[in-house]
């Protein structure tokens, strides 16, 4: 299975000081008789293409190693005394592979080991 990226911001991030929580490239949230309405936050803030996509690519990993993290826990049970060791070696690959996910240098090339 193959990452897909969700616009998730659960993290604030803090650009000029001030607390966002939602992708630069999306329009900010005012309403219509505002200057600022239908500019992207990127636009309105005069962020840089460059910091733009550091926050978009931070965002995908912290996506990724929460996903991960749920996966790794739902798992937790393979490690334990009197699980047969057939089971945890039949286990151990995937749970190998959760764990390396955060070794690749892009999320985009993400691919989500399957389930035994």
């Amino acid at each position: 299975m193959n990452f897909e990226y969700k616009i998730v911001y659960d993290t604030p991030y803090f650009y000029n000081g001030v607390s966002y929580s939602f992708d630069p490239s999306l329009p900010v949230p005012v309403p219509q008789d505002d200057p600022d309405y239908g500019r992207s936050l990127q636009e309105v803030t005069g962020m840089t293409d460059e910091e733009a996509a550091a926050i978009v690519l931070a965002a995908k990993w912290t996506q990724i190693r929460t996903d991960r993290d749920k996966l790794l826990k739902e798992t937790d049970w393979v490690s334990g005394e009197d699980v047969p060791q057939a089971i945890k070696d039949a286990w151990f690959p995937y749970r190998q592979a959760l764990r390396d996910i955060t070794t690749i240098t892009n999320p985009d090339d993400v691919v989500w080991p399957t389930k035994p």
